[in-house]
């Protein structure tokens, strides 16, 4: 028996980890097509500004791969399940291993093993390779293909503890922003503001220039204030505080995100939710491969009159069920209405259910 188990699970193993390799290199070599047609312009560059072949080669397409595979892993190995078990279930390979007196749950671990690796590796990556083979491609795609935003509009941000800066809009091509205010608080009572029209960067003093202001000062409940046309200050920032770079938290290793976290929520930034979301993502996301596995078995060992074609309609159903719910949570954690973690795990939480009562019900 245990001759025949072993046997039994080699193949599953191998089926399912050849059927992942062969299905996720095809959707790879499909996305680099349509990657290398979409961003044409920018490869072949401007005239003694193009990117040389090795660096197309070595700095961007060999940490691109990496990057996406990754990212479709855990809905190439749902796919790769529904396909090579439904076609064991077609030629009734499922109900003669049934039949020999293995339980369903026996059945399932070589391909939660087959999960477990898959997942382990995305883990791995995630957490260890990706942030440094992320921050080359980043760094390569905003040299020849970005096309940033130029301003940054109604900008709220906490400076330090006490300190707050609020600017209507900001150039970041001319370094200029209008609509500027500053205001400083001690013991939760405002003691300096100042307000300009607006301000502008001098990058060779490090000043900044500010025009049409007007400087409040509070000594309890004395005010004086000040105005003027023009007047060079110094502020504990720069133009890259005006800046958004959300792909930033992309090329960051763990303990530097952490970090990041909370040295924004001291700033008391708008994007903090958005940051947690990535956060939780590195260890949820390789969680999922496990789980789509778990959906898929039952869906796909059921020998059904529609074949293939019938498990895959319902797999591929199943798989955006699942990335709808994933959507709409995280949807709601932007928007400050569920914790970050919540709305990360919440999905997988759910189908973890959906798994079990499919493998409940399954044929045995």
């Amino acid at each position: 028996m245990f001759t025949v188990l072993k046997k039994i699970d080699r193949y599953i193993i191998i089926k399912f980890l050849t059927t992942f390799v062969v299905a996720i290199s095809l959707i790879l070599a499909l996305t680099v097509v349509f990657d290398v047609s979409e961003k044409l312009d920018g490869l072949i560059g401007r005239p003694g500004y193009a990117p040389k072949w090795n660096e197309v080669l070595f700095h961007y397409y060999l940490n691109f791969i990496p990057y996406f595979g990754n990212l479709f892993s855990p809905l190439f190995v749902f796919i790769s399940v529904i396909f090579f078990t439904s076609r064991m279930a077609s030629r009734l390979e499922i109900i003669s291993i049934l039949a020999t007196g293995i339980s369903y749950w026996r059945l399932l671990v070589p391909f939660l093993f087959s999960a477990f690796l898959i997942a382990a590796v995305s883990w791995g990556l995630t957490n260890f390779i990706l942030p440094r083979s992320n921050e080359i491609r980043v760094d390569f795609e905003k040299k020849y293909f970005s096309k940033r935003s130029e301003t940054s509009t109604n900008f709220h941000r906490q400076l330090s503890r006490g300190e707050f800066v609020f600017v209507e809009r900001y150039d970041l091509r001319a370094n200029r922003a209008s609509k500027f205010a500053y205001e400083k608080m001690q013991d939760d009572r405002l003691v300096l503001k100042i307000m300009s029209g607006h301000i502008v960067y001098d990058s060779l003093t490090g000043n900044w220039q500010l025009h049409d202001y007007i400087i409040r000062s509070f000594d309890g409940m004395n005010e004086s204030v000040r105005r003027g046309a023009l007047m060079d200050t110094t502020f504990a920032f720069t133009p890259s505080f005006f800046k958004h770079d959300l792909k930033k938290i992309e090329t960051m290793s763990n303990n530097e995100l952490h970090a990041f976290i909370e040295e924004e929520k001291s700033k008391g930034s708008e994007f903090i939710n958005y940051y947690l979301i990535e956060k939780n993502q590195r260890n949820a996301n390789p969680f999922s491969t496990i789980i789509l596995t778990l959906i898929a078995v039952p869906i796909a060992s059921r020998k059904v009159r529609g074949g293939i074609g019938f498990h895959l309609a319902m797999g591929v159903a199943m798989a955006f069920s699942y990335i709808f719910m994933m959507r709409i949570t995280t949807t709601f954690a932007l928007n400050g209405l569920l914790q970050p973690w919540l709305a990360v795990w919440l999905p997988n939480f759910c189908f973890v259910v959906v798994g079990v009562i499919l493998i409940r019900f399954a044929q045995k």
